[in-house]
């Protein structure tokens, strides 16, 4: 079997892990790996980042409340909305601290 030399300029270039010029399954599977878990770690980021968000929106928003900014017959017209983005907040937060939780223990 006559396998085929990459070019210097080629794109497959960087995978070629042991540097023979040839890329063969192995090296295609092995970056296919690191690619998969680059994303799976790339997307629990954006998912931590999501919770840590919504907990701080939390906390800035009954900080603001609380502040003579917002008169109080405001917050009482909008109480409902208020709960409504508290539980949403909370869901996402509790979501990823859950999820977080049940990996780890998969491992």
């Amino acid at each position: 079997m006559i396998q085929k030399k990459l070019q210097p300029s080629s794109e497959y270039n960087q995978y070629d892990m042991d540097g023979d010029g040839v890329v063969d399954d192995e090296e295609l599977a092995a970056v296919k790996e690191i690619k998969e878990f680059n994303m799976k770690e790339e997307k629990q980021d954006v998912q931590k980042r999501m919770a840590w968000v919504a907990i701080i929106a939390m906390l800035l928003s009954v900080i603001f409340m609380f502040t003579p900014v917002v008169p109080i017959e405001r917050v009482n017209a909008l109480a409902d909305l208020i709960g409504l983005f508290f539980i949403s907040c909370a869901g996402i937060a509790g979501a990823f601290m859950g999820t977080s939780a049940w990996m780890n223990k998969r491992k």
